[in-house]
């Protein structure tokens, strides 16, 4: 037997071909540390300052918000390396997110330099650690480094039959692509409407692509696979689309317009919006600073969301001690099942990273406690961004502090202060919603849609529980199965995958509670079910029991893939917008007066809250884009009767500013699909208002029509 000598800061190198010599055994092991990263990423930050397009400036702040600030406190407070992934971008958008906000309280707004005073930061913060420490940067060696940090992931992954299946689903995807339909696809899913089934094989593809990989140990085939997952379902909605989905995203475009157009958060009484700026103040330094439309921001945000999100994932789990095919599972799982749409432009999808980011950095102070303090600067960024979240973090923050999961117990009581302090600064505002909506989990957990609407719709919402159900029943059986088997951290999974349904015994949150419970609770049933899925894909070609489940476990990955992208773009033909009816929306607005009421017989397709003048609007009239459902209650599905018509007509000539009535497709084809009032009532409606002589007609293109009644003008 013999020894061997290994020098400090060196490592000895194996070659299974035969003796090295004594200098490249004593070859000390470059890698690119924090502070090194983090003076590239505030070289990159401050690069975003020169007169470039907005798009390369764009890229260039979001790669320093991601890397440079979180390295930066990574080069002070020893966070352990499987951390690392998702602390660093998890801090520095919470760091930006504080910065953006304390500015614009305290009165000092300048985006220029707000982002020089981080760059700079960045930077310094290496300097000093460079002449503290005296290990001075090798730049010879940073690219040999940089790609030495993520080798055992991220290297050639080859030509095999993992990535020839991913890229067959890519080429499937771009064929699609460019004839996706919209308002016209099917009730049953933009997956049941012309070059929209493309993506039905593409997913599969892609899910039998990462399954393959995953059973083969091709890990860098297996991001390849999940990469084309995002891309199949969440590119789709940037690339497939004129603008973006949902009407409610324009909702938030329009706040992110007035502060920059203001350089102020909108007053109290336009939205809750006002007491939970965060999101939008960052938005705001975001699109002023790299020239950045807001809603060229919110198009390209849920591929960015799904990015960030999957590192996170992956870096939770090998936290938790998995190896990196379970973190890989794990992230696919979370990937594919993620189908309650909740990654468009909000303060949710970005309290969402910060929230799975500051977990994980929870989850890794039981060997390093530091983490949890650090932890508390993501919370920050959380409580004057979104309402619920903070509340779920501190529900599942105890729980882990009870059993002892987590550590200094002092963290998570720093985060119920603040907390705390906030909503009682802004009870106010939040009372009138109401803090608890009952204690009947049931209730709560009852969708804010009753209606009964067409097939599809039931069709869609039983392969939504259906997915939801499996997703929770799976990540129990996987749980017992891991209890059974000694496997290490199970209580811990359980906390993080089922602590959100205790959300449903005091609130509704307006109907959404369920999907935000199933949100929240991804990141812990991902992380029980991937090492099952694992094990099972393991038994390939080891007896005729193993091999069925490894086919199970296939088959269930793949079901799960189809139902979640299904599930997610089950509303396509309600949610795509066209630019033309925003480009019509933007003038209506601009071309009328505060107190003007807006209304639809039921929301879509025609917003009226995209530009800065939406504050004015609320302010003169709050319930001044409130649609007609509001008014009617129970009684739109008589509507529209003779006395409601004339009641409608009577009470605009008494407003003392017009009143605009506007029909969209989509509204059309939402009342359709839901509903909401009586088959035929829309096309009803459109008649009496045009051949009624107090309403002219401003706009038509087909389904899409603008009438119009100035107060005062009904015959006497």
């Amino acid at each position: 037997m013999t020894a061997t000598i290994v020098a400090p800061g060196t490592q000895p190198i194996d070659d299974p071909q035969g003796p090295v010599s004594a200098d490249r055994m004593m070859r000390p092991r470059r890698r690119f540390r924090p502070a090194d990263l983090a003076i590239v990423a505030a070289t990159v930050g401050l690069a975003g300052l020169l007169p470039l397009g907005a798009p390369l400036k764009a890229l260039l702040v979001i790669t320093f918000v991601l890397l440079g600030p979180g390295a930066a406190l990574a080069t002070w407070v020893r966070i352990p390396r499987p951390a690392r992934a998702a602390a660093i971008p998890t801090l520095g958008m919470a760091t930006a997110t504080i910065s953006s906000i304390t500015a614009m309280w305290s009165y000092r707004w300048d985006t220029t330099a707000i982002l020089v005073l981080l760059c700079l930061a960045s930077a310094g913060s290496s300097a000093v650690w460079y002449v503290r420490t005296g290990a001075w940067p090798d730049v010879r060696h940073w690219p040999t480094a940089a790609a030495h940090t993520g080798r055992a992931v991220i290297t050639a992954p080859g030509l095999n039959p993992p990535t020839v299946i991913v890229a067959i689903a890519l080429i499937v995807w771009a064929v699609a692509l460019p004839t996706l339909p919209g308002t016209d696809a099917s009730f049953y899913s933009l997956l049941a409407s012309g070059s929209g089934r493309l993506l039905i094989p593409a997913i599969l593809l892609s899910a039998i692509a990462f399954v393959w990989a995953i059973a083969t140990r091709r890990l860098a085939a297996a991001v390849l696979a999940i990469g084309a997952a995002i891309v199949v379902a969440r590119v789709t909605t940037w690339l497939g689309t004129e603008v973006p989905l949902y009407d409610w995203t324009y909702k938030h475009i329009g706040v992110v317009r007035y502060i920059v157009t203001y350089d102020l958060i909108q007053p109290n009484g336009t939205d809750i919006y006002a007491q939970w700026p965060a999101f939008f103040v960052t938005s705001a330094w975001f699109s002023e600073v790299t020239g950045l439309d807001p809603m060229t921001m919110a198009h390209v945000f849920a591929p960015f969301v799904h990015l960030v999100l999957a590192v996170i994932v992956y870096s939770a789990a090998r936290v938790l001690g998995q190896g990196r095919r379970v973190a890989l599972v794990a992230v696919f799982f979370a990937e594919v099942t993620n189908w309650v749409g909740q990654d468009y432009f909000s303060p949710q999808a970005w309290t969402l990273l910060l929230a799975f980011g500051l977990l994980t950095l929870l989850l890794a102070s039981r060997g390093a406690p530091q983490t949890a303090v650090l932890a508390i600067i993501p919370f920050a960024a959380t409580v004057p961004t979104h309402q619920l979240t903070p509340f779920w973090l501190l529900g599942a923050a105890t729980l882990l502090v009870f059993f002892r999961r987590i550590r200094p117990w002092w963290a998570v009581a720093a985060m119920i202060a603040i907390a705390g302090v906030y909503l009682v600064l802004n009870f106010d505002a939040v009372a009138p919603y109401g803090i608890l909506s009952g204690g009947n989990p049931v209730e709560n957990a009852t969708s804010n849609i009753t209606a009964a609407g067409v097939p599809a719709k039931e069709f869609t919402s039983l392969i939504c529980r259906g997915l939801s159900a499996g997703v929770f029943a799976t990540a129990a059986l996987a749980a017992i199965w891991a209890w059974r088997t000694g496997r290490r951290h199970v209580l811990t999974r359980v906390i993080l995958a089922f602590s959100a349904l205790c959300l449903l015994l005091g609130q509704s949150y307006g109907g959404e509670a369920i999907f935000r419970v199933y949100l929240y609770s991804l990141l812990g049933c991902s992380l029980l079910i991937a090492p099952a899925v694992v094990a099972l894909l393991d038994g390939w070609r080891r007896g005729v029991l193993r091999s069925l489940g490894a086919a199970v476990a296939t088959a269930g990955m793949c079901m799960a893939s189809l139902a979640g992208l299904y599930s997610f773009v089950a509303l396509w033909p309600l949610v795509s917008e066209t630019r033309t009816q925003i480009d019509v929306m933007n003038s209506l607005v601009a071309s009328s007066e505060p107190g003007t009421r807006i209304m639809m017989m039921t929301p879509g397709g025609m917003p009226s809250r995209t530009t800065a003048d939406y504050a004015a609007f609320t302010l003169a009239n709050p319930y001044f884009d409130y649609p007609l459902s509001y008014d009617l209650a129970e009684r739109r599905f008589s509507f529209p009767t003779a006395e409601q018509l004339g009641f409608l007509d009577w009470r605009a000539d008494q407003q003392d500013h017009p009143t605009i009535v506007a029909f969209s497709t989509q509204s059309e084809r939402s009342i359709e699909y839901y509903g909401e009032y009586a088959p035929g009532s829309v096309d009803l409606f459109k008649q009496a208002l045009s051949e009624s002589p107090e309403w002219t007609l401003l706009y038509q293109n087909g389904d899409n029509a603008i009438f119009r009644h100035d107060a005062g003008t009904r015959p006497r």
